[in-house]
């Protein structure tokens, strides 16, 4: 009898030891290692540590106890099933006066000193405008200084970190350049974080609604703080900045607090203060604690988001409603403010552990009715030719006469409907306010003029709605803002969920968030399905069911590691391959049956040219993971290419290959309780073309468990495995 066995494998590697231990590892063990404390609270944490880096700062006058008060030690989040508890440890490093120099030289050398190289707020024009808002100012002008790439500084401080970077968590670099500036701050510095609309590849020049006019052109969006390519966020009080200025006058009435690093830079504050004293030391402790507030608490871990929906698919619908075909806009025309692919490719960015079904349709309202109706039930046309929409009153009807056409409401997955509507002007009112868009609750309507899609010449494309359809879809499925009112300074980050600019796309920490609470979890959940399959294990269950335990519980240590390292794709694997494992280990407690191949045919013949082979193979309990085709090549090379079912068959085609002497072609076919069926095999002579059926398998059941491993993975991932062999002979 022959034996193979097996000394290289090529192309793929199991992804954790296969343990020979039959013993059963105890539920409390576990559930103590993986903080899951009862299948009934499920509940997980996790430990995290957020470095804070203090660059040119003297460490005798830091007081750290006043510099971290107000910090979350703890965030508790919960999902309904599952209770999250995130542990925050923080440590605090003084850069060495090297890291300092380097770090300033790095500033210099990718910065621009000169004229109108950024934007002064004229902060008495806006209040004005606030208190007349039917009357539009011109609140920015040119000013200048140095405009510093931060792309470039965040780029560096990630090649050159002062300490390593937390495994779970972030760093916070707290810096001060004040030497940058004149002190009547007539010369000041900033950063240019490169907001930019997805849709045209255009710098944006501009700001939100009110001010995206022709009184206000080319605003340039000064950065103090910034973050969110990596786990990082950059902090300088001493820069430049009007946004936070912005919101402290505009959105006023909701203020009880303000902060004085909104309108003090860090030269204001000191040159306030007698460093001398306790009590100057106290306040300016004080100053810097509210300057790392925002990013700490809703970026890094924001208490304003829902925990991600733990479930299989998403779906966005989305209608672009153009409203002035009549007059000569044609829905063509406006084909480029967004697209399906675009939509999609955020989404899954965002969200990748779910499958996503993203469909923008484009369509002229007066070619349906309803939607013509539901529109102007909600809006009127002022003398002036000016659209007003009455935005909330809108919203509600669309959610509840027009959406449930669209997506499946009672869905317990993802599913998003969005409507935008595109008429020259028009204007959103909700609130008390002027705004573009709403979202929540599976919904998301946006209403811009087409003025504000165009450059003023009317013709070159300026801003699409790529950049607030994602802001709007990331509101219903669970985000707030990445401000909230008192604390605007998070804004400053990659994110889509700010007020002050956007990027092409979502920010590392919307993506940690979403993908860290969703494994939080699927753990949680997966390990309560293990320990109750385990509580019912007996003593003399079957070798592979306890192989299958100890499977298991290598991967919970995988997923776990991986977690840890903040390597959410591979966690995500490991629980995936636990899933899997699970359903393995239960049925083979019910089923020790093998699978049934009743025939298999080679068509047209085994030739190294390629063939195809079918097979009828049936499994009556647990039912068929997967059937695999073996290809072994002059006894030296296996190939193994998995089937695919298709009309009551299992199919595989076997490409073109190269083989001197013998060709040996089976089916091997295993079900969900690890029961393995092994075929007839065909011998096949290359230089005669001959070929020989026989009832002799290549090795026992046990001798097949790593072709086994092998070939599950093949068919999770749809690539051929080659294993090379050395042939032993039984005599």
């Amino acid at each position: 009898m022959r034996c193979i066995r097996i000394f290289i494998i090529i192309f793929f590697i199991l992804a954790s030891t296969i343990s020979n231990s039959n013993s059963v590892i105890s539920v409390e063990e576990n559930l103590h290692s993986y903080r899951i404390h009862s299948p009934s609270s499920l509940t997980i944490e996790r430990d995290w540590t957020v470095n804070i880096i203090l660059v040119n700062y003297d460490e005798s006058i830091i007081d750290e106890i006043i510099l971290l008060d107000r910090m979350p030690a703890q965030r508790v989040y919960s999902s309904g099933s599952v209770v999250m508890t995130y542990n925050i440890q923080y440590d605090v490093y003084y850069a060495s006066s090297a890291f300092s120099n380097d770090l300033m030289q790095i500033v210099i050398d990718n910065s621009v000193n000169g004229t109108d190289t950024g934007t002064y707020l004229d902060e008495v024009a806006l209040l004005y405008q606030k208190n007349h808002l039917d009357e539009p100012q011109r609140i920015f002008y040119p000013r200048d200084g140095r405009t510093i790439d931060a792309y470039a500084i965040e780029d560096w401080l990630v090649n050159h970190p002062y300490v390593a970077p937390p495994d779970l968590g972030y760093t916070l670099y707290l810096v001060n350049f004040s030497a940058l500036d004149s002190s009547d701050h007539s010369l000041e510095h900033w950063y240019d974080y490169h907001p930019i609309d997805p849709d045209t590849g255009e710098e944006q020049d501009w700001f939100r609604l009110e001010w995206d006019n022709a009184l206000n052109p080319n605003v340039t969006m000064d950065y103090s703080n910034f973050g969110g390519k990596y786990n990082s966020f950059f902090v300088d009080p001493s820069a430049h900045q009007w946004y936070l200025k912005w919101c402290r006058i505009w959105w006023s009435e909701y203020i009880g607090t303000e902060y004085d690093f909104w309108a003090q830079d860090l030269e204001d504050k000191v040159s306030s203060l007698d460093l001398e004293t306790p009590s100057g030391i106290n306040d300016l402790n004080i100053y810097l604690q509210e300057c790392i507030w925002d990013p700490i608490n809703l970026l890094f871990f924001p208490y304003q988001h829902q925990p991600a929906k733990y479930c299989e698919s998403g779906l966005l619908r989305a209608l672009v409603i153009c409203m002035d075909v009549e007059e000569g806009i044609s829905v063509d025309s406006l084909r480029w403010v967004t697209n399906s692919e675009v939509q999609k490719a955020h989404l899954e960015e965002l969200y990748p552990f779910i499958s996503w079904n993203v469909d923008v349709q484009f369509l002229d309202i007066d070619e349906y009715p309803l939607w013509n109706t539901t529109f102007w039930s909600y809006a009127t046309l002022q003398p002036d030719g000016m659209t007003i929409v009455d935005g909330g009153g809108m919203f509600d009807a669309i959610y509840s006469t027009m959406r449930p056409n669209y997506i499946n409401v009672d869905s317990t997955d993802i599913n998003v409907f969005g409507a935008v509507f595109i008429k020259q002007q028009m204007e959103m009112h909700v609130y008390g306010r002027t705004y573009t868009g709403l979202g929540g609750g599976g919904q998301t309507v946006i209403w811009k003029s087409w003025e504000r899609y165009y450059r003023p010449d009317g013709i070159t494309p300026k801003d699409g709605i790529s950049a607030i359809q994602l802001h709007e879809t990331m509101h219903a499925i669970g985000f707030h803002h990445t401000w909230q009112h008192e604390q605007y300074s998070s804004d400053f980050s990659y994110g889509p969920m700010g007020y002050f600019a956007y990027h092409n796309g979502t920010a590392s920490f919307d993506k940690n968030w979403v993908q860290g609470t969703y494994l939080d979890q699927m753990e949680a959940l997966l390990y309560e399905d293990f320990t109750e399959k385990q509580a019912n294990l007996g003593v003399d269950e079957r070798s592979e069911t306890y192989m299958a335990e100890q499977k298991i519980l290598d991967l919970f240590d995988d997923a776990r590691s991986s977690y840890n390292e903040m390597d959410w794709h591979a966690a995500f694997n490991a629980l995936k391959d636990a899933e899997k494992w699970i359903k393995r280990m239960m049925w083979s407690t019910h089923d020790d049956t093998a699978p049934v191949i009743s025939t298999w045919e080679v068509l047209p013949r085994i030739i190294t040219d390629g063939f195809e082979v079918r097979a009828q193979v049936t499994d009556d309990l647990s039912g068929l993971e997967n059937v695999s085709v073996y290809l072994w090549i002059d006894q030296n090379i296996i190939n193994v290419y998995p089937c695919a079912y298709s009309s009551g068959t299992w199919n595989a085609v076997v490409p073109e290959f190269m083989a001197a002497n013998t060709v040996e072609v089976w089916i091997v076919a295993w079900d969900w309780a690890m029961n393995i069926a092994e075929s007839t095999h065909e011998v096949a002579s290359i230089a005669t073309g001959h070929t020989v059926t026989t009832n002799t398998t290549t090795a026992t059941v046990s001798d097949l468990t790593l072709l086994l491993y092998a070939s599950i993975l093949v068919a999770s991932v749809s690539v051929i495995v080659v294993v090379v062999v050395r042939v032993l002979r039984r005599q």
